[in-house]
């Protein structure tokens, strides 16, 4: 992969320098090489660039496994009676705790959301219930 990598390197280095020889006005061929400066900046590049790609392969190569490890961990929602709870806790829900998602548990969930910045849609997704969790125990 390296080496296909360099020679395709090489080929567009010898593109934007020209070919080592070329015709002259007369239709002879000249000999014209390309300066040794010109060679060492472009290998330059090229090994900057290869270091670059390296970099990003192993960063790549992190963030998959970071995404594996993500997707494996279980995810629970909670049950309307630890929502209530939680709501109860927090100071949101006055009500009695018996298990279901009413009009006065989904009007405090509004509350809490509104309270801590979230949109009030009195819906218990992940991002309230990451908040919220903290009522239940506490």
């Amino acid at each position: 992969m390296a080496r296909a990598y360099r020679m395709i390197c090489w080929a567009f280095i010898l593109t934007l320098c020209g070919c080592a020889t070329t015709m002259s006005s007369r239709g002879g061929a000249s000999s014209q090489a390309v300066p040794a400066s010109v060679v060492q900046e472009y290998q330059a590049k090229i090994n900057s660039l290869e270091m670059e790609r390296n970099r990003l392969k192993d960063e790549n190569y992190i963030l998959r496994k970071q995404l594996e490890a993500a997707s494996k961990r279980e995810v629970r929602m909670p049950s309307a009676t630890e929502i209530q709870t939680a709501l109860k806790k927090a100071g949101f829900f006055k009500g009695v705790v018996d298990g279901k998602i009413g009009p006065e548990t989904k009007e405090a969930i509004r509350k809490f959301q509104e309270a801590n910045g979230m949109t009030p849609d009195g819906v218990v997704g992940s991002k309230t219930w990451s908040l919220l969790s903290k009522y239940v125990n506490g």
